[in-house]
């Protein structure tokens, strides 16, 4: 019975999944009761990685769900920009074979965190390219150890400290001591910061900016990595999505802009079906239990237990998808590829969170810069459809196996991928 209640042995002790028909009384229970945030730090020992600096209030949140999704507008030609360098840097002029591990994202969430020049200093580059694998070192590291020797090991961990100097490195970096912390008028998640200045501490508004840039490239790189995969496995795609993308840029004068991307439906649809076959986690709508609860059937889920919903099971249901084994890369705008001009229904969007859909969380805290991700993705993708040919290296038809790590889905980004780049007349 897939509304049946369990627990599954994670690397880091026993998790309660709820079946999901519990979701609607759950999803919009207050923080004193669930916490999204609280799970996320737990599940990566984050009190020991800095990433508890999200537990200090909602601010980081708040950025990517105001400022920074109401200014994509005047963001995205930084990010246009700084997407056109990474073309020349990382692909040449005719193209290369390279491995799915592109720096790609990173860069274009730093112009758009950080700006120029600060985005291109050693010192930023090596502190957001490291954090993400070094928080999940320093997780694995302590995870065999009881809690209480934790605190105790982990400053033995070559990991740790090197989280400490790169935090250093991004202090002095982002808040000389010779200048005063102030803002400026470009728009970046960093001004967005301090001109709410609600934290004006320079070590943990270094913490914030070095964990927020890394989560966003982290995110859209995984997504946009299982895209490219399905793309290099189905190439019978490229066609209509390089005819759409080719129409809504000539239609928008040759630059993208938001209603631009906004416009790019079947790539829209395309991403959500990749999203929703290769989803990054077996589990979804993750919780600690802030105080007891009881559920609509007198289940008491007593405080201090971790759940979660089965948003591996959710994606491939027939109740929320026909056909669900099969990928259709046009699942969520049928309607326009037959012709017609309505617009899809905001929860079948890629921002969209429909009922089987978990990958963006769910309720109250479902994530805030979805949006942006989703323009990154669509930004950097439309790109790679228009100007480049792309394929699996001569032999190889099929996308590689993702790769398991206890609950979590990751592409496999070893993989090649063979990139040419396109001539004006599209040969």
């Amino acid at each position: 019975n897939k509304d049946t209640n369990y627990v599954v042995h994670t690397l880091l002790g026993d998790q309660v999944v709820l079946g999901p028909k519990f979701l609607p009384e759950l999803r919009m229970l207050p923080e004193s009761s669930l916490n999204a945030t609280a799970a996320l730090v737990d599940s990566v020992l984050g009190s020991y990685s800095g990433v508890d600096i999200l537990l200090n209030g909602h601010l980081s949140s708040d950025i990517c769900r105001g400022p920074l999704t109401k200014n994509m507008s005047t963001i995205l030609p930084q990010m246009v920009d700084e997407l056109d360098l990474v073309k020349l840097d990382l692909l040449g002029e005719k193209g290369i074979e390279c491995k799915c591990s592109s720096p790609a994202p990173s860069r274009i969430s730093s112009r758009a965190f950080v700006g120029a020049p600060l985005c291109y200093d050693k010192a930023w580059i090596e502190a957001v390219n490291a954090f993400p694998l070094d928080v999940q070192k320093v997780k694995f590291a302590l995870m065999i150890f009881p809690d209480s020797m934790r605190p105790w090991i982990v400053s033995l961990l070559p990991q740790k400290r090197r989280l400490v100097r790169h935090h250093r490195s991004v202090r002095n970096l982002l808040f000389p001591a010779s200048k005063l912390v102030k803002t400026e008028e470009e728009s970046t998640v960093l001004n967005f910061l301090l001109q709410t200045s609600k934290d004006t501490d320079p070590e943990t508004l270094s913490s914030r900016m070095i964990l927020l840039t890394a989560a966003a490239f982290h995110n859209s790189s995984m997504a946009a990595v299982q895209v490219l995969f399905n793309l290099c496995a189905m190439p019978d795609y490229l066609p209509t999505l390089r005819s759409e993308a080719q129409t809504v840029l000539e239609d928008g004068g040759g630059v993208w802009d938001m209603e631009s991307l906004k416009r790019l439906h079947r790539l829209d649809s395309f991403l959500k079906e990749s999203q929703r076959v290769n989803a990054s986690s077996f589990l979804g709508f993750d919780r600690k239990v802030m105080s007891d609860i009881k559920l609509s059937d007198g289940t008491i889920i007593d405080a201090g237990e971790t759940i979660a919903m089965p948003s591996g099971p959710m994606s491939q249901d027939h109740s929320y998808y026909m056909d669900p084994t099969k990928f259709d890369g046009y699942r969520f705008c049928h309607a326009m590829a037959e012709g017609q001009d309505e617009s899809p229904q905001l929860e079948k969007e890629y921002t969209g969170i429909e009922p089987g859909n978990l990958s963006w969380g769910h309720g109250r805290f479902s994530c805030p810069g979805r949006w942006y991700a989703s323009s990154v993705m669509k930004l950097l993708l439309a790109t790679l459809i228009l100007e480049y040919d792309f394929r699996f290296p001569d032999g190889q038809s099929t996308r590689p196996a993702n790769r398991v790590m206890d609950v979590h889905i990751l592409p496999d980004m070893k993989q090649q991928v063979l990139f040419k780049k396109r001539l004006c007349n599209g040969d």
